[in-house]
This record gives C-alpha cells, structure tokens and sequence, in this order.
C-alpha cells in the first residue's frame, strides 16, 4: 500500500498547488467565487488534469481522471493518476463502501477497506479535494497583480489573472514560482461553474502548464471500475 499512496501523493499535488488562500480582490473573482459554490453542488462531474509541460499543444498527458457522484450523502469515485514522466499508474476505486487500489507492478487489485474497517468515504461534509470548489478551484487572490474578464461567443466568461512574483513566493508551496497564472472558463450563468482552467509557471526556472477540464455528469450513472491496461492485457493473454 505504501508505494501506491507514492504516487498518488505525487499526483495529488499537482492539483493541490492550484489552490491557494482567499482575501484580496481582482477583476471577475465573483464570477470565481461563483463558480467554486456550484462546482461544490455538482452532484457527479468527470475531471481530467492535463499536463502540457515541456509539450506541444496538442500532446498534452492526462495525469490525472476523476468521475465522481454522490449517492445520498456518501461520494463514489473512480481515479486514475499517472506520473507523466515514469508512466507510472495508481487506480482508486471507492463505491462508498469499498476501497480497492491499484499500482503498476502489482498483479490485481488490492483490497484495501471495507465497510467499517478503517474505511475512510468521502460525504458532502467530509469532500473530495476533487469535489471542493475551495481547494480545486481557488486562487491567490492576495498575490494578484492583474486580471481581465472577456465574453467568448459561446457566452463563456473568461477570467485570467496574473500574480505578483513576490507575492506569491510568501506561500510555502509556491517557493521557486515565478510568472504564475490561471484562466478560468466559467459558466456561472448555467449550472456548471467551471468548465476549464488553464494553469502556467515556472518552477525553479522549468516551466509548467495545465489544463483541467470539468463535465458535468448525470448523478443517477452509476461509478464503473476502470480495468488497468495491464490487468486487461493479462487477461487477454490469459484467454
């Protein structure tokens, strides 16, 4: 289990370095804020992290899939992270009453908790950093330099915003970050809230870019298990 947790940790930080602190003001952040209360009322959403670090446009690597719903009060997932670099995979499926995992090199699922032993479900209180609109969708309000808002014609509001190098560096996660900014695509006059967000910044002088789409799901689809390539080719050679 601890070498599945690895790379899930891994991945789950590239999402969790998006998130940032409330205070301050820039131009559109009602249309952000608006946004981050309606993706928390999703009832099931489909999200895919996209890294296009150090890639052409059109090559970018889906690092991270999530599709969720809640069935009453208790979340159900399946996720997939990938480590863009190694190839490496971690596959988590959580029906609500059962957690199972999957890494590269293990030979089938791993049973990891069932029912009350020491199992851990996410609920509409205790969420899902994927099903939070405060942690996925938030913003370093404090640290922002500039900001625009435009209309696309597909009525999209479009909000990008620019951080103040300086500013940034004062959070402990952001050190080495430099040209730091993000683009929200929101329909705040629907249901949706956010629909991509483009996020772009230099580490240590590397640059990084990604992209996260979120799509709105039918709450009553229920959460399939997804097989890993490798476990289907086993059985394809198996048969």
């Amino acid at each position: 289990m601890k070498k599945a947790l690895g790379i899930y940790i891994i991945m789950v930080c590239i999402v969790v370095t998006l998130s940032g602190c409330a205070g301050g003001s820039y131009e559109g952040k009602n249309l952000v804020d608006k946004a981050k209360t309606l993706h928390t009322e999703l009832e099931a959403a489909n999200i895919v992290v996209y890294d296009y670090s150090g890639r052409a446009p059109d090559e970018g690597a889906a690092v991270q899939e999530i599709s969720y719903r809640f069935a009453g009060d208790v979340m159900q997932y399946m996720y997939i992270g990938r480590d863009a670099k190694t190839g490496e995979e971690y596959y988590e499926f959580n029906n609500g009453t059962e957690l199972d995992t999957w890494h590269t090199g293990d030979t089938g699922w791993s049973a990891v908790a069932k029912g009350n032993e020491e199992f851990y479900n996410y609920s509409r209180i205790k969420r899902h950093y994927f099903a939070d609109g405060a942690l996925l969708l938030n913003d370093y309000a404090s640290a922002a330099k500039s900001a625009s808002v435009r209309t696309e014609n597909d009525g999209a509001s479009v909000v990008k915003i620019e951080y103040d190098d300086s500013k940034i560096a004062q959070y402990d996660q952001m050190q080495g970050v430099t040209g730091y900014r993000q683009e929200y695509w929101l329909d705040v006059a629907g249901t949706d809230g956010c629909t991509l967000l483009y996020v772009d910044y230099l580490k240590d002088g590397e640059p990084y870019s990604y992209r996260v789409t979120i799509n709105r799901c039918g709450p009553e689809e229920p959460i399939k298990r997804a097989e890993p390539p490798a476990l289907a080719a086993k059985t394809e050679t198996v048969q």
